[in-house]
């Protein structure tokens, strides 16, 4: 039997909708939105494509925006001295760049990454590495008065 293609039969509720809108705004897929209402991937993807739909995802976006911009703001400014000696300040920087990502992710405003500043970086990281390793090979040989050649070096 074949399904017939178009509009569902069923309408969404009113719950649906405002299930698919804050699920499509947070960035989940159709496929998975499909999977947690228990419908059909192609009633999410007509769902998500109406115009008020899309407006109200938009309007969802921009509020979640606000609130990821918000807690990484309250994150940032709750480190002080205390929060420092403590040590909780890379969990809290870390909470803070994640929610500030998540702000921009979601109002559109994604700053360009350069590809030749993240391979220079790359590159300075496997240097670094590079030269660990070797000054380890170099205590090990003298520490067990092996030539620096066996290594492999």
């Amino acid at each position: 039997m074949n399904k017939e293609k178009g509009k569902p039969k069923i309408p969404p509720t009113t719950s649906e909708e405002q299930q698919i809108v804050t699920l499509a705004a947070g960035g989940m897929s159709t496929t998975r939105i499909a999977q947690t209402l228990g419908r059909s991937r192609g009633f999410v993807k007509h769902t998500v494509n109406e115009p008020g739909i899309q407006c109200a995802i938009s309007e969802e976006k921009a509020e979640l925006s606000l609130i990821f911009k918000a807690k990484s703001r309250a994150i940032i400014e709750s480190i002080d001295g205390d929060v420092i000696e403590k040590g909780n300040l890379l969990q809290r920087a870390t909470s803070a760049a994640i929610c500030l990502d998540k702000s921009l992710l979601l109002s559109g405003d994604l700053p360009q990454v350069s590809v030749t500043v993240l391979l220079d970086l790359v590159t300075a990281a496997r240097d670094m590495r590079d030269a660990e390793d070797a000054r380890l090979r170099g205590e090990y040989c003298a520490t067990h008065k092996l030539p620096a050649t066996i290594t492999g070096q």
